[in-house]
C-alpha cells in the first residue's frame, strides 16, 4: 500500500541495458536501483564495486542501495564495507550499505541464555 500512495513504482528486475538490477524503485524521473546479494556469493565484492554502478548509470541515476544478506561470509561483508568507507573518504558517492544478519539462530526453546 505505500507504493500506491506514495506513486511509487518498484520493478524487479528492470533491464535498462547492463542487465538486470534486482530492483528499480521510481517516481517520475527520481530512481534508486537496489542490488542485493548473499555473503555466500563469489561475486559480492564485483556487485558493489561495478554491478551496481553499472546500472545506476544505465538508469541515469545517482542513488543506489546495495543491500547484502550475511549469510556466515563475514570476509565478504567486511571488504566491502571497507571499500564502501574508502570511497566516502575519497569524495565518491558509492551505494548505500545495508546488511542484515541472516545467520541461523538457536531456535528461542533451545536458548540458555
Amino acid at each position: 500500500m505505500c507504493f500506491y500512495y506514495n506513486n511509487l513504482d518498484l520493478s524487479p528486475e528492470p533491464n535498462a541495458g547492463r542487465g538486470p538490477v534486482d530492483f528499480k524503485i521510481s517516481r517520475g524521473n527520481d530512481k534508486t536501483v537496489i542490488e542485493i546479494k548473499l555473503t555466500s556469493n563469489q561475486d559480492t565484492v564485483h556487485g558493489f564495486e561495478t554491478q551496481i554502478e553499472e546500472y545506476a548509470k544505465a538508469e541515469n541515476t545517482d542513488k543506489k542501495v546495495f543491500l547484502m544478506i550475511d549469510n556466515g561470509h563475514k570476509e565478504r561483508a567486511e571488504k566491502v564495507i571497507k571499500l564502501y568507507e574508502q570511497k566516502i573518504d575519497n569524495g565518491e558517492n558509492p551505494a548505500k550499505v545495508i546488511l542484515i544478519n541472516a545467520e541461523p539462530k538457536e531456535s528461542a526453546s533451545k536458548y540458555k541464555g
